[in-house]
């Protein structure tokens, strides 16, 4: 408790002064402990040399409405992440490689662990909106500079690599779309030429002629009709003429007989000179050339009878070809819409796939342009406008900063074991003390005769009955 309340009980700028002066060897011996050690810290940290480059994005050229790039991000727009790349592996791996840098690490704990410390070495801020400086630290300050000169070209490199490898990927990927349209594009074209093919007069480009074939074909009937009631009237006439001309050659054929008759019966009687006999005879060729007539007149009806009904037949048979015909074309007519709607749904899909196919040629036409452009401004986007040089003194650590806290935090401890050491001693030194910390009456104080012997009589109060306090030596 007493402790406790010695902890607790406050002390003035004076009353520390006079503890640290009283214990001024101890506090001193601690202070110069602990600013050795600090000293030596400080001095005994390696010297840093820290070596800053600045480079600059130059915008791409052409623009964009030049040629179509298919590197969606544009370089400028890489200074918003470029401290991470800068800080990536394949970036520092190869710089580490490259130089030959922290061979010890390396070799003790992996390629992992120097990249690690590499970037703990690395500072990379951005400036403006298209440049960003680079700062490198080692305890070499050409190696610092080096390095510092040399990573903006490594960057470099893996960024352009990385852009022209998305460019090739975008290429090929057009290569293979453009493969794939085409080989649709041609299977559309098989397609529609093969449904031509199966619906040939039945497409609606035909329309027109079938309309027309139907029209002409109606009128061949019309007329074919009108030249079928001919040659039926035709055949009427002959047939009721036949009867006619078959009476006539029988009564001239029987005439004839009948004549013959007579002149085999006169020519039994009577020579060939008889006047009889000669009559008959001329009226005999009479007849018979007559009869030969009405029998020529009846071949002829029935070889025009005959002519009359194939005539008929052929007509009807023009007719019936006719009638197929005009089917046909109707049919046709009737079909048209039906293939007109599917051939309209295969000629939309090869007109979307042809339209495709002619978006993606010249979209790879331009890729193949952009990645030529890639490579041919690959040396130009990044300028590097203010190179590193050697730094001449070390960036850190910074010694008279350093000794300066040092000395600042000796001072302190030596201070503070001081005060502490002052709050725990019970010792009183002071009247006001023995007046603040006892609770009995103080009549005198013998101060420290240093040495000499005085004797003091401490006389009770006045009032105090037969009391007698004995002298107190106060240190």
């Amino acid at each position: 408790m007493e402790e406790e309340r010695n902890m607790e009980r406050g002390m003035t700028a004076d009353q520390l002064l006079a503890a640290l002066w009283r214990r001024k060897a101890l506090v001193g011996a601690i202070a110069a402990a602990v600013f050795a050690v600090g000293a030596a810290i400080v001095m005994t940290r390696p010297s840093m040399y820290e070596a800053s480059v600045v480079v600059r994005v130059e915008p791409q050229r052409p623009g964009e409405e030049m040629v179509q790039r298919t590197v969606s991000e544009l370089i400028e727009q890489r200074l918003l992440t470029v401290r991470q790349e800068l800080l990536a592996r394949p970036v520092l791996q190869k710089a580490i490689e490259e130089m030959n840098l922290y061979p010890d690490i390396v070799s003790e704990k992996g390629m992992e662990s120097a990249v690690a410390q590499m970037r703990k070495d690395l500072t990379v801020r951005v400036e403006g909106d298209t440049a960003f400086e680079l700062t490198y630290a080692n305890r070499d300050p050409q190696v610092a500079a080096q390095v510092a000169n040399r990573l903006p070209d490594i960057f470099s490199a893996e960024t352009l690599k990385i852009r022209q490898t998305q460019a090739a990927r975008a290429t090929d990927l057009f290569n293979q779309e453009m493969g794939s349209l085409g080989t649709a594009v041609s299977s559309w074209e098989r397609k529609i030429a093969q449904f031509k093919v199966d619906h040939l007069g039945e497409l609606p480009e035909q329309m027109e002629m079938n309309m027309r074939g139907l029209e002409r074909v109606s009128q061949l009937m019309q007329t074919k009709s009108e030249e079928l009631r001919v040659a039926e009237a035709r055949r009427s006439d002959l047939a009721r003429a036949r009867n006619a001309v078959d009476s006539d050659a029988g009564r001239l054929e029987a005439a004839e007989n009948g004549v013959t008759r007579a002149l085999v019966q006169a020519r039994t009687q009577w020579t060939e000179d008889h006047p009889e006999i000669k009559r008959l005879t001329s009226e005999l060729d009479n007849l018979t050339a007559k009869r030969k007539e009405a029998e020529g007149r009846l071949w002829a009806e029935r070889a025009e009878r005959t002519r009359v009904a194939q005539l008929i037949e052929s007509i009807q048979k023009e007719i019936v070809d006719l009638q197929q015909q005009a089917e046909s074309y109707q049919a046709r007519l009737n079909n048209t819409p039906r293939w007109a709607h599917e051939l309209a749904v295969m000629n939309r899909d090869y007109e979307i796939t042809r339209t495709k196919y002619q978006s993606v040629v010249s979209r790879k036409v331009e890729a193949e342009l952009a990645q030529e452009l890639e490579a041919k401004s690959a040396k130009s986007l990044f300028n590097v406008i203010s190179p590193a040089g050697v730094p001449a003194i070390p960036a850190r650590p910074d010694r008279m900063t350093g000794m300066m806290i040092a000395l600042l935090v000796a001072l302190g401890l030596g201070v503070l074991t001081g005060a502490v050491l002052e709050m725990r001693d019970d010792s009183l030194r002071d009247g006001a003390e023995v007046r603040e910390r006892l609770t009995l009456p103080v009549l005198a104080v013998v101060p420290d005769m240093h040495g000499k012997t005085e004797r003091r009589i401490l006389m009770p109060a006045s009032g105090a009955r037969n009391s007698v306090s004995s002298p107190t030596s106060l240190n």
